[in-house]
């Protein structure tokens, strides 16, 4: 799943992480492992909406989306965009 940060309130793609597409709103990561799951990070599933150049219907797509200043690097099989 693409993973995407919100900048006061535009989304900048980031990566993508191995997140299920059938996974809820709340996603939460262990931050410590399994040993300490009442320590964890909460990251919003939600959606993204782009506009095509050209016209047409909007594209709709599921993604994380992290707030500022959040870990993405804990997500599940993290993979920051190539620079």
């Amino acid at each position: 799943m693409k993973v995407y940060v919100d900048e006061d309130g535009d989304k900048r793609l980031v990566g993508r992480a191995d997140v299920p597409e059938n996974c809820g709103p709340v996603l939460e990561v262990p931050v410590f492992g399994p040993a300490a799951p009442s320590i964890v990070e909460v990251f919003t599933v939600g959606t993204v909406t782009h506009l095509l150049e050209g016209g047409g219907a909007p594209v709709v797509e599921r993604a994380v989306l992290a707030a500022q200043g959040q870990l993405v690097s804990l997500l599940p099989g993290w993979a920051s965009l190539a620079s």
